[in-house]
């Protein structure tokens, strides 16, 4: 599927809302890192969250691509996942979080959360 990395100044389409800089935490409620970029379809439907986690003291920062569907529960301050903080870790990162994901890295992210592939609608 073709996405793009939304822009600041854009939200996505309903139902969800502005989930940038939002704490996440994970399916233990433990904090694990924050929430960056969106990643969308051409309707500005949402897809793939990116969720920034740091290193000690804050170095080695990486971008984790994590499916949408993971999330259980959005507050005004936070996000709330299905999956532990060793999924997210483990889970494919991106390499340059301003570009969008390609179709490998996206099915990639989807089965190592656990929800296989999605099928679009030709």
């Amino acid at each position: 599927m073709n996405l793009t990395r939304l822009a600041h100044h854009h939200h996505p389409r309903p139902p969800h809302h502005e989930l940038r800089q939002k704490s996440v935490f994970d399916s233990g409620d433990r904090h694990i890192g924050q929430l960056e970029n969106l990643y969308v379809d051409d309707d500005r439907n949402l897809h793939f969250v990116d969720v920034v986690m740091s290193g000690f003291l804050g170095f080695g920062k990486k971008h984790h691509l994590v499916p949408v569907e993971a999330i259980a529960e959005e507050s005004p301050g936070a996000v709330t996942l299905t999956v532990d903080q060793q999924t997210v870790e483990s889970a494919p990162t991106l390499s340059n979080p301003h570009d969008a994901p390609d179709d490998d890295l996206q099915r990639a992210a989807r089965e190592h959360c656990g929800l296989g592939a999605v099928h679009s609608e030709p």
